[in-house]
């Protein structure tokens, strides 16, 4: 299958990579409350190579089959479609370089977010069939009968199939152990995140020898930050709300949609130079929100005003939005809560606003400098309502008309709706268009090979980036294109 050019290029992914992983040391260096063999785990994690086909037949032992039970056929269906998609869309790249373009997958970001919701189902369900076993005992069962296979098998040299299980295993751990210990965990002053909890060993352990054992599955699993997090959400929600002059509102599905596009079609020409110091948001004096780009997709961290952003790169307490809307918090990626929701929202039109901001000020100094106007084009949707702050400011900057200079100068390629692209490419391109696997999509023209892009939702956006690389595959130029469709 064609998936085109990449996202980023390879220098930049380069450059932004050093940099984040800089931050990464940084922050694991800031902490005296780490876990040595997490640490070390995650610290040497960096080796790039290139990417191997996973090529192991999914097979677990009779001990695992016997404890999931009904849940076995489950997990072995989701391990396959998950190598399947590792050795589509990951074998051959090289890591950690190419995981810019890997989060920027629908069809990865699709999996991931299925997964879970699976493994958090399927640790609660255990947690139920395990009730009356004590924190010690089931803890045990499930690491002796279940994590050491899934880790044995997953983590596998060469190979980068955890990029779909790792936090997935984690969430497994996080819904079946919370069960047993939640009640025994206070919550930290003032529900902040990065205050210590206070755990009551006593009120779960039988025995002091079962200390050490649970508090290393506690704190490798972050299960305390999986309870506290509902709590903590609120209290943020609750200090935002009040610093504010009106009610935070959950933003409408297209709003929310369309902000996510922007904020993914303007990453790439921000992330080089990105600072998460210099662009946050001031809460009140004891609570700022701090806006990532790591690895090309949009996230916050809460955290403190006087705060370096450095220390929030490995916090659990990190919020995320996916190329497919998925919002979730890391430290408990299974959240549900409507407060969550409502920060996200709020987070997000912060973060719209901002790059927003920085687009119309970047394009109306380039337009400014070259002294012409821009040519008259209609855009179909393509991220209205910067173009639309960009004509505004533009439109009593500039006076002198130009015709001879190239379409491309001064227009990106618009994003539109598949149905209108596909016959727009069929009426004008001569290009074959049909339905391919499950909801998939090809694209050819004569002499070219197939481009196959993965359809989500009912008519949904094709990314300017994604219509650069069907041109390039079908050998169109962009200026071609776009003289074609200005003219449409």
């Amino acid at each position: 299958m064609e998936h085109g050019s990449p996202t980023f290029s390879k220098s930049l992914k380069k450059k932004v990579y050093k940099q984040q992983e800089a931050a990464r040391v940084d922050s694991f260096n800031s902490r005296d409350t780490s876990i040595p063999g997490l640490k070390e785990r995650l610290l040497s994690d960096n080796e790039s190579y290139t990417v191997l086909n996973f090529d192991k037949q999914v097979f677990f032992p009779i001990s695992f089959r016997e404890a999931l039970k009904k849940n076995y056929s489950l997990i072995v269906a989701l391990y396959e479609e998950s190598i399947e998609a590792h050795n589509l869309y990951i074998a051959g790249g090289r890591y950690p370089e190419d995981a810019f373009d890997w989060f920027n997958q629908a069809e990865l970001s699709e999996l991931q977010q299925k997964l879970r919701v699976e493994f958090s189902a399927i640790g609660k369900n255990l947690a139920y069939k395990k009730r009356r076993l004590t924190a010690f005992n089931a803890q045990l069962f499930l690491y002796q009968n279940i994590l050491s296979p899934l880790d044995q098998f997953t983590f596998y040299e060469g190979r980068r199939l955890q990029l779909f299980f790792e936090h997935t295993i984690d969430l497994l751990v996080q819904s079946f152990l919370s069960e047993f210990i939640h009640e025994h965990i206070s919550l930290p002053a003032k529900n902040d995140f990065h205050n210590p909890a206070s755990i009551n060993y006593q009120g779960f352990c039988q025995s002091p020898n079962e200390v050490p054992f649970l508090d290393n599955q506690i704190g490798l699993y972050n299960v305390r930050d999986y309870i506290i997090a509902e709590s903590c959400i609120k209290s943020v929600l609750y200090d935002i709300k009040a610093a504010k002059d009106k009610p935070l509102q959950i933003a409408q599905r297209d709003n929310r949609a369309n902000m996510i596009f922007d904020i993914y079609e303007l990453i790439p020409l921000y992330i080089r130079s990105w600072d998460s110091n210099k662009n946050k948001i001031i809460i009140n004096d004891k609570l700022a929100i701090f806006l990532f780009m790591e690895f090309g997709f949009p996230s916050f961290a809460i955290g403190k005003p006087e705060d370096h952003a450095e220390i929030h790169t490995t916090s659990t307490f990190r919020f995320a939005w996916s190329v497919t809307h998925d919002f979730w918090c890391m430290a408990k990626q299974d959240c549900k809560l409507p407060e969550l929701e409502l920060l996200g929202d709020y987070v997000l039109n912060e973060f719209h606003n901002k790059l927003l901001s920085l687009y119309s000020i970047r394009q109306t100094e380039k337009i400014k400098s070259s002294n012409v106007d821009t040519i008259e084009s209609e855009y179909a949707d393509f991220t209205y309502k910067y173009h639309e702050v960009l004509d505004e400011k533009c439109a009593s900057s500039t006076s002198v008309k130009s015709h001879n200079v190239p379409i491309t100068k001064f227009r990106p390629v618009p994003s539109v709706s598949m149905s209108y692209f596909f016959n727009f490419m069929i009426k004008t391109f001569d290009c074959q268009v049909e339905n391919g696997k499950g909801s998939e999509m090809k694209i050819w023209r004569k002499g070219t090979a197939i481009f196959t892009l993965g359809k989500h939702k009912q008519d949904q956006q094709i990314h300017s980036s994604l219509i650069r690389r069907v041109l390039k595959r079908l050998d169109i130029s962009t200026d071609e294109w776009l003289s074609a469709f200005i003219k449409r």
